[in-house]
């Protein structure tokens, strides 16, 4: 009989998993009653050599939880997983598992002194993405399909402008899909002949989940953990915060998700989690004083629950609202009825949370495709086209698909930038797709949760088209951070409540300070007062330095629409600043600019966003003008 490696003491059971205690490791799990339970122990070099298997019995237990300690088990020696009734089980709480095998990682990591970003809400700029499907087709990176090929794409990301990456799940959990109508595609083998292929859960939003355990999958190493915390850090020093995408579905344990939840933000200093699923405690997590100042994206949350919560409390939770996206889409391609709801979607900016804005999201058609196509395509996916949703509010603009025609093109590359402008615009936190800045494809599929491959994975084109894109991002991007007034911290009131010379937001049409929102309207100009982000802390007029107007007009008819611009103070002018409708590279007006030569009018062409920007003339500044206007105080 050879003799066991490691000496077995009681465990502690109050912490579940597997932990580094003194001289050895402490493993404590739940055992189903009347299930026979055994933790086996393995090499980590050779995860087949059973080093050594110790039966869990009822002396172990406390309740439903066995415990026990191994004496003598040096850092990264061994790997583990259990046998529950015969059949190997990995530990739902491990902190990384390969292949099936639980491993324990050293709780210390060298963070250098790294800070939060602490980045406010209003001044968010997310960009969402899949960690494999991001860098799979990127030539210039290394490390395909990792966090450390992600970790070498962070310059592209902050160059275009965004300060926060948000990351689908990126923990283990259960890839196959036995519980879908629909399991295999059918492709061709190197001879030609036709081969059934499984299809896997490559988004991550599964039934079974290993919370605890970076997903091995995308690590370019064997230390996953260490790759990830690499990757934060490297975030961090670039001013970009990392929020990660959790799913919690129906029936998830209460205690588990608050554990996990308190596990990454503790070990990898996670700064925001977007929760997603039936399963998620949003009251337990709204609560919890560990996450008070970390950023909680929800599906839903009723405001009063907020307020129940902790009154006055600091903005940190915001919410994903796929009405943007649907009013937005619809609007841009001429639809009636959608001028209310768009108003109200640009501009709603409550006290208790912020809204996260987005064209496109990971469901649904990406923003280049809600410009090509008409209808779904997702024959690949093996259901018959029944899957994804129904309602993209897209429109193909005239041919359905691809299109070698150039005024097809050009017209499609228009609306884009319209759905961008819609986006990056308005009050809130605007989202990005990743790959949406560089026309993005997946042939028409709005569901490609099951796509590990080409159709999934971010297009990288080099296309003239999707370079302009990339270009009009950036500036866009540089545009809204430069205009407070675009993302206030608190809801815009539609008055002149410090006396600045006109409302803070207000909305016009062909005439100045008249809109309407009827059913058949599809045009509306929105000018915000920039004085009002200057006297944001001020109590008067007289203190009011810097701040700039900035008018917005809309036309989502396939006519050209005139419209009429407010009168600005003496010595002010309107100033061109981007139009939609101008060639690829040419949106934005350099900043030497010209005045615009009618100061009453402005004519957007058709399907096009025009912006303008009100400020003193140079001339003006020179002669030191005074900065006066209709309802402006004035020094004494």
């Amino acid at each position: 009989m050879t003799q066991d490696r490691y000496q077995v003491l009681p465990g502690d059971s109050g912490t579940l998993g597997a932990r580094y205690v003194q001289d050895g490791v402490n493993f404590a799990c739940a055992v189903p009653q009347g299930k026979s339970a055994e933790l086996v122990i393995v090499s980590a070099r050779d995860e087949k050599k059973v080093l050594q298997r110790i039966p869990l019995t009822k002396e172990d237990c406390t309740g439903d939880v066995c415990a026990v300690r191994l004496s003598g088990v040096g850092s990264g020696e061994i790997g583990y997983y259990y046998e529950i009734d015969g059949r190997p089980v990995p530990d739902p709480y491990a902190s990384q598992m390969i292949k099936g095998i639980c491993y324990l990682i050293p709780e210390t990591y060298d963070w250098e002194g790294d800070t939060f970003p602490d980045i406010s809400i209003e001044n968010l700029m997310i960009y969402k993405l899949h960690v494999r499907g991001f860098t799979k087709k990127a030539k210039k990176i290394r490390s395909k399909g990792t966090f450390r090929g992600l970790n070498e794409a962070i310059p592209y990301i902050s160059s275009l402008g965004f300060n926060a990456v948000e990351l689908m799940p990126m923990y283990e959990w259960d890839d196959s899909l036995r519980v879908r109508p629909y399991t295999e595609e059918t492709v061709k083998d190197g001879e030609g002949a036709d081969k059934a292929v499984p299809l896997k859960n490559y988004w991550g939003y599964s039934a079974t989940n290993y919370y605890f355990s970076p997903k091995a999958l995308y690590a370019a190493t064997d230390d996953p953990s260490g790759e990830l915390r690499d990757l934060i850090k490297n975030l961090h020093r670039n001013g970009i915060e990392l929020i990660m995408e959790m799913y919690f579905p129906e029936g998830t344990d209460l205690f588990m998700a608050m554990l996990a939840i308190r596990f990454w933000k503790s070990r990898y200093r996670i700064d925001g989690f977007h929760f997603v699923g039936g399963g998620t405690p949003v009251s337990a997590i709204m609560r919890d004083p560990l996450l008070s100042r970390t950023k909680l994206f929800f599906e839903y949350v009723d405001p009063e629950e907020i307020l129940k919560v902790s009154p006055g409390r600091r903005r940190n939770i915001l919410v994903y609202r796929d009405d943007f996206e649907h009013t937005a889409r619809a609007l841009v391609k001429g639809d009636e009825g959608k001028l209310e709801d768009f108003v109200r979607c640009i501009r709603q900016n409550p006290p208790t949370h912020g809204y996260v804005n987005y064209a496109a999201n990971v469901n649904g058609f990406t923003l280049y495709d809600a410009v090509c196509y008409d209808r779904k395509h997702n024959e690949k996916n093996g259901e018959d086209n029944h899957d994804g949703t129904a309602w993209n509010y897209s429109w193909n603009c005239g041919v359905e698909g691809p299109s070698k025609k150039k005024q097809i093109r050009a017209l499609r590359m228009k609306q884009v930038r319209n759905l961008l402008l819609y986006t990056f615009l308005a009050q809130g936190t605007p989202l990005l797709l990743a790959g949406d800045e560089g026309c993005n494809t997946q042939g028409g599929n709005n569901n490609a949760y099951a796509s590990d491959d080409t159709i999934g994975w971010t297009d990288w084109s080099t296309s003239k088209d999707a370079d302009d894109l990339r270009n009009f991002v950036t500036q866009l991007a540089a545009f809204r951070k430069d205009h407070p007034i675009l993302h206030m911290p608190r809801e815009l009131k539609g008055t002149d409540y410090r006396s600045l010379g006109c409302p803070d937001i207000s909305f016009h049409d062909s005439k100045a300070w008249v809109c309407s929102l009827e059913n058949a309207s599809r045009t509306l100009a929105v000018m915000y007062n920039g004085l009002y982000t200057s006297a944001e802390d001020q109590e008067s007029a007289e203190a009011v330095e810097g701040g700039e107007y900035c008018y917005v007009a809309y036309n989502a008819f396939w006519d050209a629409h005139p419209f009429a611009l407010p009168a600005l103070p003496q010595g002010w002018s309107w100033y061109p600043a981007i139009s939609s409708a101008k060639e690829a590279g040419n949106e934005f007006a350099p900043k030497d600019v010209d005045a615009c030569e009618n100061q009453k009018y402005c004519e957007a062409p058709p399907r096009s966003v025009i912006v303008l920007i009100g400020r003193p003339n140079p001339a003006s500044k020179k002669k030191g003008a005074k900065r006066s206007g209709k309802g402006r105080k004035k020094k004494a």
